[in-house]
């Protein structure tokens, strides 16, 4: 694992909001997670140790594969990504290097699958954070099957099948839109047929992943961008048109936000996702959890 890394931080950037109902944080400080498979249902409980230097993963159910699993954590938490280039850059930008002092540690986070990044692109459309949360957390109430780990119930991301089988009236009393709910199942059925495939996007740059997901239904240049940091985990995107992040961006920037973002180079996105850690503590959303560390 690449440092400087803080658990907490990163699974918040996962998480956006505490009320998520598939990324869990623990009043423990563990990072809990459930997961279908063909073989059952499979959780995990990651634990940071040794001062942020090592995870400890733990597996529930039938793993088969404990090297698949601990992958799909990197691939979550980002911790093999190096970000000293990152903080060199923020060093000599005053207002990032605030912002990368007080959330030293946070990682990259990356959505569990396309699919996961699609529905939690889509549904965030024109809506403020708590109501889009509000929204994805009914999907998953409604299409997913609880886990229940040592007392805690987990709720695995509902899979694209699931959805494709839906009605348009399913997902319209989940509150979204009727363009939302045809857009979530048209991908799905996309995805649950093969013909849409992350590991044919991962391989293309970004102008032709945006290219081809803008091709889908109810999928704009905001979406796609968000997609492409959040689901491909590609740092250059800073997702153009995000409000909150404007808004962010306006408050340590003034009118000069679009030079500070263009200074940060192929690290962009990492500018994004600390103003959203910002927002998160500005509205006391775990406000230990996210306090700058003393130790570090």
């Amino acid at each position: 694992m690449r440092t400087p890394f803080r658990l907490a931080l990163t699974v918040a950037a996962l998480q956006r909001r505490p009320e998520n109902p598939v990324d869990t944080w623990s009043a423990d400080r563990r990072y809990l997670r459930a997961f279908d498979t063909a073989r059952g249902p499979v959780a995990w409980a990651v634990t940071e140790e040794a001062g942020g230097t090592r995870l400890r993963v733990e597996l529930f159910g039938d793993v088969h594969d404990p090297r698949m699993w601990r992958g799909l954590v990197t691939r979550l938490l980002g911790t093999d990504i190096d970000l000293v280039p990152f903080y060199a850059r923020a060093e000599r930008l005053p207002a990032v290097a605030a912002l990368a002092a007080r959330f030293r540690g946070v990682k990259p986070p990356r959505f569990a699958s396309l699919w996961e990044a699609i529905v939690n692109s889509v549904v965030f459309q024109q809506l403020s954070l708590a109501a889009a949360m509000a929204a994805v957390r009914r999907l998953v109430l409604r299409f997913a099957s609880p886990v229940d780990l040592a007392g805690q119930r987990l709720f695995p991301f509902p899979p694209p099948e699931v959805v494709a089988s839906s009605t348009p009236h399913d997902l319209r009393t989940l509150g979204l839109s009727g363009a939302k709910a045809d857009a979530l199942r048209t991908c799905a059925r996309m995805i649950a047929a093969g013909e849409l495939r992350e590991e044919e996007l991962e391989a293309l740059a970004n102008g032709e992943i945006e290219r081809r997901l803008r091709e889908l239904p109810g999928i704009g240049p905001w979406t796609a961008s968000v997609i492409l940091l959040r689901g491909f985990r590609r740092l250059d995107v800073f997702p153009g048109g995000d409000v909150a992040a404007a808004r962010g961006l306006g408050a340590i920037a003034g009118e000069h936000g679009g030079e500070l973002v263009e200074a940060l180079g192929p690290y962009r996105g990492m500018l994004y996702f600390h103003l959203l850690l910002s927002s998160l503590a500005a509205h006391r959303f775990g406000p230990s959890r996210l306090a700058r560390p003393t130790s570090q």
